[in-house]
């Protein structure tokens, strides 16, 4: 039987990342795996995390640490696409997930 709601994995992480884009800089014609390295850093920064700790409350002080030592001139509204990306990660893998099926491109 699977685990439910699942771990979190790269390539869901990437896609919330890049929605998410924290400093505008796919907004900017960057390339769209432009936070692929965040994404990653954060995966290895929440192995072996319990579902009870992917709530915002807990993923928020991740990202600000990750996005301040990445980006230290931070665009201004920074904080409040991190807050969005907490909430966005609680919402597919948080203790009250809920299955969710991916669009298709």
């Amino acid at each position: 039987m699977s685990q439910w709601p699942p771990p979190p994995d790269l390539e869901s992480l990437r896609e919330l990342f890049a929605a998410a884009d924290v400093e505008g800089l796919i907004a900017d014609d960057c390339p769209i795996d432009e936070y692929d390295p965040e994404a990653k850093h954060f995966l290895d920064l929440t192995k072996g995390w319990k579902t009870a700790n992917f709530t915002s409350e807990y993923i928020l002080p991740v990202l600000i640490k990750l996005f301040e030592e990445q980006f230290p001139n931070q665009r201004p509204g920074g904080l409040e696409k991190q807050k969005h990306l907490a909430q966005q990660i609680e919402r597919f893998f948080g203790p009250a997930a809920q299955p969710q099926t991916r669009q298709s491109s």
